[in-house]
């Protein structure tokens, strides 16, 4: 397929190609796990698909904490394989996908109320390092009480002995979903958006391929391949039923809600994880690029799997347990930035009796009668692992391997080789023309720009910086927006985007951003998004008003509910 067929232009191409040609694999559902599979599997040189109801990463994938961690909170709860296996990925992702993955340091302050033991942390810390190995993160530290306070001056003070300073690894969830995807692509996978799977074809009571209906003109297509793999994570159910109506469920639903404040508003130094002073629940508060990440709750929830809405008493919750945590902060819904909430996908097999916070996040694969494949469970941080054990019951399903790689993710990096991406990027001689604001340091906030776009793109920041230049050197007013253009050009022509809502949500997915700033950069970049998504006026106000209302639903603090009598 390559990357220049992957985007909306291309869509009525990409439709022939499924339905006339026969495919090694299937896959139903564009987040983390299926994008890995996705990648795995076109590496090792099948002809693969991947089709998404939605978009990429809209589900779960997109509504994480953030991180690629190791989960200290399970080793508590004495899930020792899960950590072992999550510390190593999260090891692998540091060296291998360095601009993608970054190390964080984190605190964990100790309070003598709660019963903390500086003995049995420092037990668990040695446990914790030796499963990890971690090599490219360094190690733990024990602080005192005043050193902890100088990292943390906001927390609570009385009743403190001291902390630790640790390492997680901090992600774009949307990036890492994306370019997982986009590797796939370039080596010659199919992924598409909003396409909705309605119908399992069968042939002799064997799965063998899909019935889809673009969302955008209703019309409907057929992709065949060898096995089909059911990653559509909170949705499995429904797609499992598709094959067999009257199977029994194999997922719960655990929903969990963030809150984002800018940084000025929290007054911390690094990230911070502390157990909640009203019923001890794990919590994290995440420094980010220009603000801070908070959450997360956790609790069973039942009925339909679309995207949850933040409840008053989620919020209500988070925002007590941080008041309570940091007393002397004037913390209240007011300087709350940002908020959402997503399920995650669990297996009802060894989570039918506990709390949702205890629940494993061990993955559950199950091969139906008919051939399909599901995989159910799993992190962000261990998606790799759970791509390489679905593989290995393709091949068992199939009964096939031959001209088929083995796996080659745990030595190939997301977006290539490590020679080619440069640590520190740099703009060649021939996109520095005299003029150019990236010479001799004229414009360090476009040489800052560059650098993160390096971060996001990879190589190809070098081609965005280039238009950008050119836009500097035409129109020096409203540089913000303008300056913005040609990589909003870049991720509509090489990552297919579809509506605004893709771009703005999870081709961009700034955290930091307001909902008003998201609106208002969504008027300024209307010329070039009407040209690039093909929309008249009239088309794109419609998408606007659609973005409007999926934010007040989705990202906008739910209204106060009436007093209690």
């Amino acid at each position: 397929m390559g990357l220049e067929l992957f985007n909306k232009h291309s869509r009525p191409q990409l439709f022939r190609q499924l339905s006339n040609e026969n495919f090694d694999l299937l896959i139903i559902g564009g987040g983390i796990t299926g994008a890995s599979i996705f990648r795995d599997a076109c590496l090792r040189g099948m002809r693969v698909a991947l089709i998404e109801s939605h978009d990429f990463a809209a589900g779960t994938s997109g509504r994480s904490s953030k991180l690629i961690h190791g989960g200290l909170r399970y080793l508590l709860n004495l899930d020792f394989r899960l950590v072992w296996e999550a510390c190593h990925e999260r090891d692998l992702h540091v060296r291998l996908n360095k601009r993608l993955v970054r190390p964080i340091p984190f605190l964990i302050p100790f309070y003598r109320h709660r019963g903390d033991s500086i003995l049995k942390w420092r037990l668990g810390m040695r446990i914790y390092e030796m499963m990890s190995g971690l090599k490219s993160c360094r190690h733990y530290r024990f602080l005192a009480p005043e050193a902890t306070l100088s990292m943390a001056p906001g927390i609570r003070s009385d009743g403190l002995i001291g902390g630790v300073r640790y390492y997680e690894a901090s992600v774009s969830d949307n990036r890492l979903t994306m370019e997982t995807i986009k590797d796939g692509v370039r080596n010659g996978g199919i992924a598409l958006n909003h396409a909705v799977v309605t119908e399992l074809i069968k042939e002799n009571n064997r799965v063998r391929g899909a019935v889809f209906t673009n969302k955008f003109g209703g019309d409907k297509h057929y992709v065949k391949s060898r096995a089909v793999i059911n990653a559509t994570g909170v949705w499995a159910d429904q797609t499992r039923k598709l094959a067999d109506p009257g199977a029994a469920n194999i997922v719960r639903l655990s929903k969990g809600t963030h809150l984002v404040f800018a940084s000025d508003d929290i007054p911390l130094t690094v990230s911070t994880a502390f157990f909640s002073p009203i019923d001890n629940r794990p919590l994290f508060l995440i420094k980010r690029d220009s603000c801070f990440l908070f959450g997360t709750t956790d609790e069973w929830v039942t009925g339909s799997p679309d995207i949850p809405v933040p409840s008053q008493a989620d919020v209500m919750y988070l925002l007590d347990s941080l008041r309570r945590f940091m007393p002397r902060c004037h913390l209240d819904a007011q300087i709350i930035q940002f908020v959402y909430s997503g399920f995650r996908a669990l297996p009802v097999k060894d989570n039918k009796d506990v709390e949702s916070s205890l629940a494993t996040r061990e993955n559950y694969i199950e091969v139906s009668p008919s051939g399909l494949i599901t995989v159910v469970g799993g992190k962000l941080s261990t998606a790799r692992t759970i791509a390489e054990r679905v593989l290995g019951k393709v091949i068992d399903a199939t009964g096939h391997s031959a001209g088929w790689a083995p796996c080659r993710t745990r030595e190939l990096p997301i977006g290539g080789p490590p020679e080619e991406i440069p640590e520190e990027p740099v703009l060649p001689e021939t996109h520095r023309p005299a003029g150019s604001p990236f010479q001799s340091g004229q414009c360090p906030s476009l040489t800052k720009y560059f650098q993160a776009l390096h971060k996001r793109y990879g190589l190809d920041a070098v081609n965005i910086c280039a238009d950008i230049r050119q836009s500097y050197l035409e129109q020096n007013s409203n540089q913000g927006t303008r300056l913005m253009w040609p990589e909003v050009e870049y991720l509509c022509r090489n990552e297919m985007v579809c509506t605004p809502e893709d771009l703005m949500e999870r081709r961009f997915g700034f955290l930091s951003w307001s909902v008003g700033k998201r609106l208002a950069m969504l008027k300024r970049m209307k010329p070039i998004l009407r040209a690039e998504l093909i929309l008249s006026a009239e088309e794109f106000e419609e998408e606007y008003r659609k973005y409007c209302q999926h934010l007040k639903h989705f990202h906008t603090l739910p209204e106060p509910g009436p007093p209690d009598k």
